[in-house]
């Protein structure tokens, strides 16, 4: 977890844990989770959601990092396709905002794209 700098930045962060934890669930229980081809990575808690807040009009889901690609705390953006990907990650550079790695989904898991 990231540090917290006292009790409610601590509850914050506990809180958006939950909140995405519970939407990974919904979107594997649902069957929606394989759709989504690609995930970013950011390289702390805060840029991702940062990168959270950027999502609205685009194909993309933020999530908890998913475990096939780092066992931690983290934030993901899982994006729909090739062409989305390149339009989000267009967006984030225009606003400054950090991705620390780029994957796509093999099977059940998933490999870093190098870039």
């Amino acid at each position: 977890m990231a540090e917290a700098k006292d009790w409610r930045e601590k509850l914050f962060f506990i809180l958006t844990g939950v909140r995405l934890h519970a939407k990974e669930y919904f979107l594997r229980l649902s069957g929606f989770w394989g759709r989504y081809r690609y995930c970013l990575s950011f390289p702390t808690i805060p840029e991702g959601l940062k990168a959270e807040k950027e999502l609205k009009g685009f194909k993309a889901v933020s999530i908890p990092i998913p475990d096939e690609i780092f066992q931690g705390c983290g934030v993901g953006i899982l994006v729909k396709d090739e062409e989305e990907l390149e339009r989000l990650l267009k967006h984030f550079k225009e606003r400054g905002i950090l991705v620390s790695g780029v994957f796509k989904r093999e099977g059940k898991g998933f490999v870093e794209v190098k870039r």
